[in-house]
């Protein structure tokens, strides 16, 4: 790629859109920044050695209505503040790639495959696509490729994927996809650097972020992953409710008499971390919080996760690595522990200092030389994994 060629990384949501630029063959991030608030008070936000100094663009409600027309403006003030720079390709986290197992160039017919999957993913394919269906529209000539959270895990074992409901569901796509690949796919990579042992053998990795999951790994590769049919599914996480027994829904239904809605804003947006509290779905807030109720919600956090990660391992038939990656994983030095002292018995043993006074940002292994396997603290980047997509698919184009 030519030094001046850059490639635009991009994650829309329903609400926000979240982006970075890479430059060059070295593919070296100059700038991240988001669109907040879209809809109700925007706000943007970036910077990076390529955006520090300039003036941001002028947001508000009129111009800025949807993540699409945010996409404008950050284009528009891109090609401004940046004029020797050529954006090449857009590369997008695209929740569900169904049975696609590698990232894509959005052609028609991908565009209209990804759209069938919809109904899977309804909180977040819409708002993936739509973004690049408007990037058609202004940059037609920029080509765009789509990365899956969903691709990592299609190396898992077809057991692994199914519910035991009647087979027609299985082949209609009610399975176990999983989800948070692209972040599981980076922090592979690391592992296979930090420790080529581990990643030969199995590890255990704990994205714990306000959307959580674990993936257990062989050889690098997904074996199992707490994550399901969509992304409501396994740990509790800071809106969401986590596994839950079918019977509830169906209650929901029956006797509480709430409609699909209600009962969607509930598990996705109103459940979780904030619906135990009563206080918020921040967990820096309630590690503050003197509130029982905060108490709770972090003691249910961990031992959700302490029982999904004994599965995990029993599954995987032991452990090599452990890592702690996302916002809580690479921050909450409280939690690892707790989550740390409750797997004891499997012959952990790690350093409390080193757990403590873990750089922010970095990668550091916490375990003790005694440890029956390694324990790491590796800060993920889902966006430099899309970057690489990106342009392995347009080189591969040419």
């Amino acid at each position: 790629m030519d030094k001046n060629a850059a490639v635009l990384v991009m994650n829309a949501g329903s609400s926000s859109l979240k982006f970075a630029l890479f430059v060059g063959p070295e593919q070296e991030c100059i700038g991240r920044g988001s669109i907040t608030g879209i809809g109700t008070k925007a706000v943007f936000a970036a910077k990076g050695s390529g955006f520090d100094g300039h003036t941001l663009p002028d947001i508000n409600d009129d111009n800025c209505k949807s993540p699409s027309e945010g996409a404008r403006l950050l284009f528009d003030w891109l090609e401004s503040i940046l004029p020797e720079l050529t954006i090449v390709a857009v590369g997008h986290r695209v929740v569900h790639g169904g049975d696609l197992g590698k990232p894509s160039i959005v052609r028609p017919y991908i565009l209209a495959y990804l759209k069938t999957l919809i109904p899977l993913a309804p909180l977040h394919q819409p708002f993936n696509l739509d973004i690049i269906e408007f990037l058609q529209q202004i940059r037609p000539n920029v080509p765009q490729v789509a990365c899956f959270d969903t691709s990592f895990h299609t190396t898992m074992p077809a057991i692994q994927t199914r519910f035991a409901l009647p087979r027609i569901w299985h082949e209609k796509g009610v399975r176990r996809y999983g989800f948070h690949g692209l972040s599981y796919e980076y922090i592979a990579d690391r592992v296979k650097e930090l420790s080529p042992r581990a990643y030969a053998g199995k590890t255990l990795v704990m994205h714990l972020g306000n959307g959580a999951s674990m993936c257990g790994m062989e050889g690098g590769k997904s074996y199992s992953t707490t994550m399901g049919f969509s992304v409501l599914d396994g740990l509790i996480m800071g809106t969401r409710s986590g596994s839950l027994d079918p019977g509830v829904v169906l209650y929901f239904l029956r006797e509480a008499k709430l409609d699909e809605k209600a009962i969607e804003r509930m598990l996705y947006h109103d459940s979780g971390l904030r619906g135990v509290s009563g206080i918020s779905n921040d967990m820096g807030v309630l590690l503050k919080s003197d509130s029982p109720h905060a108490r709770e919600a972090i003691d249910l956090f961990c031992l959700r996760i302490t029982r999904e990660a004994g599965g995990l391992i029993s599954l995987l038939g032991g452990l090599d690595a452990l890592v702690f990656t996302g916002g809580m994983g690479e921050n909450a030095v409280s939690i690892r522990e707790q989550i740390l002292d409750s797997l004891r018995w499997f012959g952990i043993s790690y350093d409390p200092e080193k757990n403590r006074t873990a750089p922010h940002g970095q990668e550091v292994k916490i375990s003790n030389p005694d440890s029956k396997f390694e324990v790491w603290v590796i800060p993920t980047n889902e966006e430099i994994v899309i970057s690489r997509h990106t342009c392995l698919a347009m080189a591969a184009k040419h």
